[in-house]
């Protein structure tokens, strides 16, 4: 199984990150060089600490693309709920869009309360590509994010059964548009739990999933 999100270099997963099948997301300058020790990372800056960011270290971010092979410009993107100066939040989010569409590189989107603004600055990068990680939009938003050929990643969420919106959007969304993940749950290997809720949800088979999640995986990120 292929976990398309996991701070695997977080203090609290050191213990079991090893061997684990996963990409792992940067979050900003301090763990750029971290990541980089497992064989699938992207580079990028979270929304949440961008005011701790400048233009010099997106400069820096994008010389590291350039010569660190990143499978994905992320975790980028709008969080509205965090007191996060929301134009800095724009301006970041935007710039790595660009850098993504330079490099020919997905995006790894983090969207909370701002998943229209992330749609409608997405529709002006139509080349970029990529995942909204921890789904947390509408059932529109999704139908249109995959109709714009965008994956949709789903953890522990869907888990509770008190998160019905989420749920049916799991059940409704094409599983050619779902991506499994664990994001920062401190244990990995609950990603069987995920892919079984899912499965659950559908009404289909755990390999079914697990087949597809991973093909899904494979082609977005080009794995090899």
């Amino acid at each position: 199984m292929i976990n398309s999100h996991a701070h695997l270099d977080f203090d609290d997963m050191n213990a079991i990150a090893e061997n684990a099948v996963a990409i792992v997301p940067s979050i900003g300058k301090q763990n750029w060089i971290d990541v980089q020790m497992y064989p699938y990372f992207s580079l990028g800056i979270h929304p949440w600490l961008v005011e701790i960011h400048t233009q010099q270290d997106l400069n820096h971010l994008e010389y590291l693309v350039k010569c660190n092979n990143p499978i994905a410009i992320g975790e980028c993107g709008l969080d509205y709920i965090k007191k996060v100066d929301k134009e800095t939040q724009l301006n970041f989010f935007v710039s790595q869009l660009e850098i993504a569409e330079k490099y020919d590189l997905p995006v790894v989107i983090h969207a909370v309360k701002a998943t229209e603004d992330v749609i409608f600055l997405l529709k002006k990068h139509p080349k970029v590509k990529g995942e909204i990680h921890g789904f947390s939009g509408s059932e529109e938003q999704a139908q249109l994010l995959t109709r714009m050929g965008f994956y949709l990643g789903f953890g522990m969420q869907i888990i509770n059964q008190k998160s019905t919106k989420i749920r049916q959007i799991v059940k409704n969304c094409p599983l050619e548009f779902i991506l499994i993940e664990t994001d920062d749950h401190p244990n990995p290997d609950d990603l069987t739990l995920v892919v079984q809720e899912i499965a659950d949800l559908k009404q289909i088979s755990v390999e079914e999933v697990v087949q597809q999640c991973d093909n899904n995986a494979i082609s977005l990120f080009n794995l090899k």
